[in-house]
């Protein structure tokens, strides 16, 4: 597909009075595609991280990894690129755009930013039908969202072909005690999830539904950590390392990737989180 550009699109995957501007994803995809192809290739679906409310942390952290994997050898298997947005918690105390209890895109709780997930990736299988044919990756509190995502009677979510976690929050009461010094942490947890009866339900490591967690459906989970991350600590990784291979007929499916960088710079630099993506996608093609 060597000249041909990507195109990006903000579409929104909730309408009516329920929608919020968050309600959206921002997808790229070629301004052309060969006749007989349009159907072929893997899509590449992220979520963004900022502790479940950073105004400035948001879909359009992808792109310079997008960038960077149109660029590279992988280009010809992609079929689209997708970030999603979803409401986030409260942040009345950010240094330069404070939340404010009257705006419903940033006064959100669990299970909020996991069912706009739900709904974004509904929208996506409708749009271009993205069943068995896409990575979801997710960094920090996206990589939470990743492995959150269960299905019920009322939504059959399309099954990825890989799930990949950098940098997750997999097990939130470890997590806390870890960071027990730092008061911002507390705050952000207790914001997104404010009922901790729910914690145990609520995050990967502790949740015990796997007949309907959608990661468990997938060719392959992989979870990638730096040594650097300053933010997050190893621990969180080898965790859900541990619960993904509880499975006996799981855990050869289940593969760690040593990241770089500090914890933003994964996404930030762009060619950290592709690096990851294209080890990822080798890893699917030795799965499938």
């Amino acid at each position: 597909m060597t000249g041909i550009e990507l195109k990006r699109t903000r579409e929104s995957y909730l309408t009516g009075s329920e929608s919020s501007e968050l309600h959206t994803v921002d997808i790229w995809r070629p301004d052309s595609v060969p006749f007989g192809q349009e159907g072929e290739g893997l899509w590449l679906i992220y979520m963004h991280g900022g502790a479940w409310r950073d105004p400035e942390v948001d879909s359009l952290s992808f792109e310079p990894a997008v960038t960077l994997l149109w660029d590279s050898s992988a280009r010809d298997s992609i079929a689209g690129f997708a970030s999603i947005n979803y409401r986030l918690s409260p942040y009345p105390s950010h240094p330069r755009r404070p939340s404010s209890p009257a705006d419903p895109a940033r006064n959100a709780h669990y299970p909020d930013h996991l069912q706009d997930v739900e709904k974004a990736l509904l929208f996506l299988e409708d749009q271009y039908q993205i069943s068995g044919r896409y990575l979801l990756a997710g960094h920090s509190a996206g990589a939470t969202l990743a492995f959150e995502l269960h299905n019920n009677s009322s939504s059959r979510l399309p099954v990825p072909l890989g799930v990949l976690g950098i940098a997750g929050i997999y097990d939130f009461e470890s997590f806390l005690k870890a960071h027990s010094g730092i008061p911002a942490y507390k705050e952000f947890m207790e914001n997104a999830f404010p009922d901790r009866s729910l914690w145990e339900k609520a995050a990967p490591y502790t949740n015990r539904e796997s007949d309907f967690a959608v990661w468990e459906h997938s060719k392959a989970v992989i979870i990638a950590h730096s040594e650097e991350d300053q933010l997050v600590e190893k621990e969180q990784a080898s965790l859900m390392l541990q619960r993904a291979r509880l499975n006996p007929h799981y855990k050869e499916k289940v593969h760690y990737l040593q990241a770089s960088g500090n914890h933003d710079e994964i996404w930030g630099s762009g060619h950290i989180l592709a690096g990851l993506i294209t080890k990822s996608l080798r890893i699917l093609g030795s799965e499938i």
